[in-house]
């Protein structure tokens, strides 16, 4: 069992023997000194003696509760594209996780121009500034600031907030949480125990829940009585994720179809990779070998060598869109690879556009 794996067990799964539960008593007492500071903070907030800010337009958080990827930056993509085929000047503001730029605010595209590299930017904003066309796109630590410098120098009206469902500091209008199966099948401790960033509870912030990943009808309905034994009003869709093409490293779209009875390299530095590989195979490609990274991992010479060894014996390499971004031109001459492009779908989409656009419509000028 590799670390990666232990590390998994520790914060997802329940453990029902009783020596596990006291090796990890460490972890737990962590977990709940982690938990006093989040409902401490959010309590200082509620009442009034931290205050957070307020921007002159429409504030919409895409965000979620737990640990790893749930689709946030997918889900971000299809908001604002959808906001924008509706008239709407609209900007994104990211952490910038893992990006270098350190200044106040940093303007990835002016929405013409992607302005600074993914090294720079971060491989999540620096990809929605390359897929995104006329929507601006910035990070900053502070989305306080990041807000006003959209609203300033773009007059955007409404600001979508990348992962921002903790960041209370800044008001929001609408705060959509993603949640998916493992969220509420895990031990429901908070990190470092468990996988959660706040306790269940705190699910009652949020106006409207999106279930993705729900691998059943039943786990539907557990997550919706979950939700709904928390927020007996909540608004809840229900979407996945569908791979729609491939794309090479010019941005040339390719059909799935040339994945069927291929030999392929499967490599990629997400939050979880075992899905990405299963989707190959659901398309018909035969993964022959797969290379697991660390989440924003940036690739490192050893390993574009050792993915270009493990390239001969396969008829081409499979990544991810996040991180194609991130990868050397210069490897990619050699090795033929192609990024596998995925788009949010959604039962009731009609329904949650009319929902979506409708708040908004009423907050905006």
């Amino acid at each position: 069992m590799n670390l990666r794996t232990l590390f998994e067990r520790i914060i997802w799964q329940r453990h029902d023997k009783k020596y596990i539960e006291i090796v990890l008593f460490p972890l737990s007492l962590l977990s709940l000194l982690y938990r006093g500071v989040v409902q401490v903070r959010y309590c200082l907030y509620q009442r009034g003696i931290l205050r957070s800010k307020k921007l002159p337009c429409k504030i919409i958080s895409v965000g979620n509760i737990s640990l790893g990827g749930s689709g946030k930056t997918p889900t971000t993509h299809y908001i604002a594209k959808l906001l924008k085929e509706n008239g709407f000047r609209v900007g994104i503001v990211s952490r910038g996780y893992r990006g270098k730029r350190t200044g106040k605010v940093s303007l990835i595209s002016n929405g013409d121009d992607v302005i600074l590299s993914s090294r720079d930017a971060g491989d999540e904003p620096y990809m929605l500034a390359k897929k995104l066309k006329g929507i601006q796109v910035l990070t900053s630590k502070d989305r306080y600031q990041g807000g006003r410098y959209a609203i300033e120098h773009f007059n955007s009206n409404v600001l979508i907030l990348d992962d921002g469902f903790q960041h209370i500091r800044l008001q929001r209008d609408i705060d959509i949480l993603l949640l998916d199966s493992r969220t509420i099948s895990g031990n429901n401790y908070l990190f470092p125990r468990g996988a959660l960033r706040e306790p269940l509870m705190n699910l009652k912030r949020a106006d409207v829940f999106l279930i993705t990943r729900a691998e059943s009808l039943d786990q539907q309905r557990e997550l919706a009585n979950t939700i709904r034994s928390i927020k007996k009003d909540a608004e809840i869709f229900y979407g996945y994720f569908q791979a729609k093409h491939l794309i090479d490293p010019f941005g040339e779209r390719k059909g799935l179809d040339c994945l069927k009875g291929k030999r392929v390299l499967s490599f990629s530095g997400i939050a979880n990779p075992e899905r990405f590989t299963t989707s190959l195979k659901e398309l018909g490609a035969i993964v022959a070998k797969e290379l697991i990274f660390p989440d924003h991992y940036w690739y490192s010479s050893t390993d574009y060598k050792r993915i270009e060894e493990i390239s001969r014996e396969v008829n081409f390499a499979v990544t991810t869109e996040k991180d194609m971004v991130k990868i050397d031109n210069s490897f990619l001459s050699k090795v033929k690879t192609f990024a596998l492009s995925i788009e949010l779908c959604l039962d009731r989409e009609e329904e949650f556009k009319e929902f979506l656009l409708r708040r908004v419509g009423a907050f905006s000028n």
